[in-house]
């Protein structure tokens, strides 16, 4: 029988049909089940990485802890405040700090992991002893921090009072009995001569009138004592005369160091490794920079014609 029209209609109905069925059947019973377990994979495995994170940060957190335990307070509270305190004292005592003090408050838990003891420090100096101070505390590889330091000067005096807040921490599980005497790593230099410089270069205008204590601290005379010269060093901005013999170590508002040779109306000194020469009348900003070989050079000489 020659097929009609409507049976080609009605088969091509059919067809449209039977193939909806097998997209629906294909989304539903197969694509859809293959994007479910493909997303649950993916965010499995977004899963594991990041637990796999945690636990290599984990570990590091803990080789750093351990790392931190052998640079803690002691864990008892009272040890801990005690050492350390006498442990600040030696530092002042060291950098020649003068009219010290140190107090300490309670210890507080920060985030469960440490508790941060304060210390306040106040004592009165120059800037190269405060700089010889903070040298001598960040050379320690303790865990401790300066919170806050004010610097206030002290009239014409060319000194500062100087005010210290101090934070060092007590890592729970330190089996510390003493404080660690470990160096740190990671300053520029650990000579404290490099640092002279800071107080040398008077970055911060001590004086009076703001008048640089480099250019108002003198050489002012030669003289000798029982066949010994003597360099005469005079602070204009304090008064002050300082007589030092050869070998001799000096310090004054300006700068320390220790004076190499004294010629007739003359001398060298070296303060932080570098040498100067100073005639008599000349400031310590008026001095003549010279390379050590030279120095030795000038001593050699001159003992050469003391003998002669």
């Amino acid at each position: 029988m020659k097929p009609t029209r409507q049976h080609i209609l009605l088969a091509f109905l059919l067809l449209l049909g039977i193939f909806q069925l097998g997209d629906y059947v294909l989304n539903s019973m197969i694509q859809a089940p293959l994007e479910k377990l493909r997303n649950e994979r993916e965010a499995l495995q977004e899963d594991i990485e990041k637990r796999e994170k945690l636990l290599s940060e984990a570990r590091v957190a803990g080789k750093k802890i351990e790392r931190w335990k052998k640079k803690s307070l002691p864990s008892d509270i009272e040890t801990a405040r005690s050492l350390y305190r006498n442990w600040l004292l030696e530092v002042i005592r060291e950098a020649k700090l003068q009219n010290a003090t140190v107090g300490s408050g309670s210890p507080a838990s920060q985030y469960g992991l440490y508790r941060a003891m304060p210390f306040d420090v106040k004592a009165r100096g120059t800037l190269l002893q405060l700089t010889n101070a903070l040298f001598r505390f960040y050379n320690s590889d303790q865990l401790h921090e300066i919170k806050s330091l004010r610097i206030t000067p002290v009239g014409n005096s060319g000194q500062f009072d100087i005010s210290l807040g101090i934070e060092a921490l007590i890592i729970p599980g330190s089996k510390r009995k003493s404080l660690n005497t470990g160096k740190a790593k990671w300053l520029a230099s650990t000579d404290p001569r490099d640092y002279a410089i800071i107080a040398r270069d008077n970055l911060f205008g001590i004086g009076v009138n703001n008048q640089d204590p480099m250019k108002m601290t003198i050489l002012s005379a030669v003289t000798s004592r029982n066949g010994k010269p003597l360099a005469w060093i005079t602070e204009l901005i304090t008064g002050r005369v300082i007589k030092v013999a050869p070998q001799a170590s000096f310090e004054t508002v300006a700068l320390s160091g220790r004076v190499i040779q004294i010629g007739q109306d003359s001398a060298i000194i070296d303060s932080g490794g570098q040498r100067m020469k100073l005639t008599i009348g000349q400031s310590f900003a008026q001095g003549t920079i010279i390379q050590p070989e030279a120095a030795d050079k000038l001593q050699t000489k001159s003992e050469t014609t003391s003998r002669d």
